[in-house]
């Protein structure tokens, strides 16, 4: 350690100490990144004005952080420790010039993970951020979006979080106009919300509320009302999963009527189909049919090539499980089975993680007709799929139909055999995730 660390990186040291926060704790509640965090309790940064305050309140430091704060030369760079490799930087270029695909994603997402982002470049170039860097980065949001298509949350959540920080920091520190600060608020709620699903992909459900609601937040302040209701929708999505049911449904009616006048009839129908799962996880049958109903009337005007990057992915096929998945949790089976096999039957291995999903509900659509014998070929087609799909969604799943497939009347030998295949969840991980 340098002797000649300042008083503002010492007294940040002694308060993180005696308060017996870690640095992750302290990163979860200023969005700050560890890495930054660390670099200014050793002296290595300078903190902002704006920084020292948040700082100040979140270690109840009484104003003593935000005094010793000293603002920066507006004339001055902010030196930043990343060196410029023009190696890696044709690296970090040429990994959105290529369409993630079944055959070259894990390639891709190697690569990704071990070139440093652009965001970083600009940052020890001194340049002034412009409208070219944040295309860029809007870019790899796009490019990472897709990745995360055929790669599973337990892999693209490393580096989903790498980006969004590098793309915080180039907020935080960087130089810009007003225009181009509101793209870069925009580009950040468009990671942090995909940040919020990977996180939750992978198990990190605390984490993946944070994101959400930081998203939604960011979006706010770039002025993209859309951007931020997805958030907002996103959140209760994972809420109706993990958490207060009613509380979800309050969420997604205010996401939808919050952002419909912004979004584009995608988007819109996007917002729509979370209200619909709502309903439905809150048994209110009637009003998760209405909600349906308008997403079929929303999605007929859909243009895919107009849709938000956030709302790429919203296929008729898609519209058409979320419709199957909403009939299997009010428990009717007749209309979801064949809605889901109609859909599933047009997907492929080469998206495991979705798959496996669908016919875990298509699975249980088929246990609620007492379909026992095909219930358990849908649900074995799910289990292989799983063991590539890196999802700890996918693996809660097979859990759950464990349960429902050992608690059904007549048990068959092709039971007992799925049962037995799908008994040691570690094989379907690769003892990888394991949750938060």
């Amino acid at each position: 350690m340098s002797e000649s660390v300042s008083p503002f990186a010492e007294r940040l040291r002694a308060l993180i100490k005696s308060r017996g926060v870690s640095y992750r704790a302290l990163a979860g509640k200023t969005f700050y990144s560890k890495s930054y965090l660390h670099d200014l309790a050793c002296g290595r940064k300078t903190p902002t004005v704006n920084t020292a305050q948040r700082l100040d309140t979140a270690l109840e430091a009484g104003g003593m952080l935000a005094a010793l704060a000293v603002a920066p030369n507006a004339e001055e760079e902010w030196a930043v420790t990343y060196g410029l490799r023009c190696d890696a930087e044709q690296l970090a270029d040429l990994l959105v010039t290529q369409t993630p695909n079944p055959e070259n994603a894990a390639a891709l997402a190697h690569q990704w993970l071990i070139a440093e982002p652009p965001q970083r470049y600009e940052l020890s170039a001194g340049r002034r951020v412009g409208d070219e860097t944040v295309t860029r980065i809007e870019d790899r949001v796009r490019q990472l979006r897709r990745l995360d298509d055929h790669v599973g949350g337990a892999e693209t959540y490393t580096m989903v979080s790498a980006e969004l920080a590098a793309t915080a920091d180039l907020l935080r520190e960087g130089s810009y106009r007003e225009a181009v600060n509101r793209r870069l608020l925009v580009a950040i709620a468009d990671l942090c919300q995909l940040a919020g699903f990977v996180a939750e992909d992978s198990g990190r459900v605390t984490e993946a509320r944070q994101h959400y609601l930081t998203g939604m937040r960011a979006a706010h302040a770039g002025g993209d009302t859309a951007s931020a209701a997805n958030c907002l929708s996103s959140l209760s999505y994972l809420e109706a999963n993990f958490g207060d049911r009613r509380s979800a449904v309050t969420l997604a009616r205010s996401a939808y009527v919050g952002g419909r006048q912004a979004a584009e009839v995608t988007g819109q129908a996007l917002l729509l189909e979370r209200v619909a799962w709502a309903h439905a996880r809150l048994g209110e049958a009637s009003l998760a049919e209405r909600a349906l109903g308008d997403v079929e009337r929303v999605y007929e005007h859909c243009d895919l090539d107009e849709a938000p990057s956030w709302a790429y992915w919203l296929t008729h096929d898609e519209v058409e499980v979320m419709a199957g998945r909403v009939w299997t949790e009010l428990r009717r089976p007749l209309r979801a089975v064949p809605i889901l096999e109609g859909a599933i039957a047009r997907y492929g291995d080469d998206s495991p993680r979705e798959t496996s999903l669908y016919l875990s509900w298509l699975t249980e659509a088929l246990l609620q007709a007492g379909e026992l014998e095909h219930a358990v070929v849908a649900a074995g087609r799910s289990v292989g799929l799983a063991r590539s799909a890196r999802s700890q969604r996918a693996v809660d799943r097979i859990a759950e139909l464990r349960c429902m497939i050992a608690a059904a009347q007549g048990s068959t030998g092709a039971a007992d055999e799925f049962l037995k295949v799908s008994a040691d969840l570690s094989a379907v991980t690769g003892g990888h995730l394991g949750g938060q």
